[in-house]
């Protein structure tokens, strides 16, 4: 019995590895890191907005790493949840409209993205960027 214990172990471990090897929020057919930074203005997107009658109705994730790019879009309002390579299809017209700069108020920030992402009406909002500088800034507000 030990022994098929450690077999099952093993068997899991390969498997979750090769499993993180995997990763479905691997962006392959985007653009360069330079090129993707100078189109939106920053390396880094995370947004969640909650609506009265939908908790997070809108999830929207871009990262630019050095070796990688993620991608993810969940809009449940729309009954739409991808990622990877489809997802960055989606974000990149609406990252390219947003031409976020690290400059704008809080409000210029929220009232675009809610409305490039069609939630102007929203319960809760937060917005994590990172701007090409490597400037974070946090956006958030309730309603």
């Amino acid at each position: 019995m030990k022994k098929l214990s450690g077999y099952a172990t093993a068997l899991l471990s390969v498997t979750l590895i090769l499993g993180a090897c995997n990763d479905k929020e691997e962006v392959k057919e985007g653009p360069s890191g330079d090129e993707a930074q100078s189109k939106f203005g920053f390396q880094s997107f995370d947004l969640d907005i909650d609506t009265a009658d939908q908790k997070d109705a809108i999830e929207a994730s871009f990262d630019l790493d050095v070796s990688e790019t993620e991608a993810e879009y969940t809009n449940k309002l729309e009954d739409i949840k991808l990622s990877g390579d489809e997802a960055y299809n989606e974000l990149q017209p609406i990252f390219e409209e947003l031409a976020l700069t690290k400059d704008m108020s809080k409000e210029e920030v929220i009232e675009k993205v809610s409305k490039a992402f069609g939630v102007e009406n929203y319960k809760e909002f937060e917005l994590e960027v990172e701007f090409k500088d490597g400037d974070n800034q946090e956006f958030s507000d309730t309603k």
